[in-house]
């Protein structure tokens, strides 16, 4: 009972790293970037790995890490990953908070607002290889994120004889796009070959709040690897 075990050829082989062998595992891939205080016409995503950009995750700086992006190459995957994409989700957190507290009545609902003017338009486009469009649609909320936060939301007025711009309210809110995920002809994307996700206005639309939201897309999808 105490004895070392016998080793067979087969014990040995099932734990050697096996560069021929591949398994598979539920991996979306991700990446985020602030949209600005004004946004832009063209966003591009996948482009700039962890170590290069600038990363956007909330007070952080320097260039992007693992809280930006799992990307560790520029617009394809490293040799010996594939991907198997299947949908595409999209994230967008506002710059402000949801629970602000007392704010002027002329402020009321601009989380809910940057939500809703953002999503209303835009379009996403992802391609794989040269020429190769797998999705082309818009606007940007018909690609809701597959998690959000679950809240019920309430305002209070403080002083109800007062309904000018300046009155003051104690304010709680949120929004997030919704619906079904977005589903595409899955895709097998192959190590080395080049991937782009493109966000298009034909006019910039600037968040009502002024403040920079944070924005992200997931490809969702199986990782493909080689097994170690």
């Amino acid at each position: 009972m105490l004895g070392r075990p016998i080793l067979t050829q087969q014990n040995l082989a099932s734990h050697v790293a096996n560069m021929s062998t591949q398994d598979a595992i539920w991996a979306p891939l991700f990446d985020y970037q602030s949209y600005g205080t004004q946004g832009g016409t063209q966003f591009n995503f996948f482009t700039a790995p962890i170590g290069q950009g600038t990363t956007s995750a909330p007070g952080a700086s320097g260039t992007k890490t693992i809280a930006d992006t799992n990307m560790t190459s520029a617009g394809q995957l490293t040799k010996g990953n594939k991907f198997f994409c299947t949908g595409i989700e999209m994230l967008l957190f506002p710059g402000i908070e949801p629970g602000r507290g007392s704010v002027a009545l002329a402020d009321v609902g601009l989380f809910v607002d940057d939500i809703y003017a953002i999503g209303k338009s835009g379009n996403l486009e992802f391609k794989v290889g040269s020429d190769r469009w797998y999705a082309k649609d818009g606007p940007l909320n018909m690609f809701p994120p597959t998690t959000r936060m679950a809240v019920s939301s309430a305002i209070a007025v403080t002083n109800d004889t007062d309904s000018t711009a300046t009155s003051v309210v104690e304010e709680t809110q949120y929004a997030c796009w919704s619906g079904e995920p977005y589903s595409i002809t899955p895709v097998m994307i192959d190590d080395n070959q080049g991937f782009q996700v493109q966000l298009n206005w034909p006019v910039a639309v600037a968040p009502p709040s002024t403040v920079a939201p944070r924005i992200g897309v997931r490809l969702r999808g199986y990782l493909i690897r080689n097994a170690q």
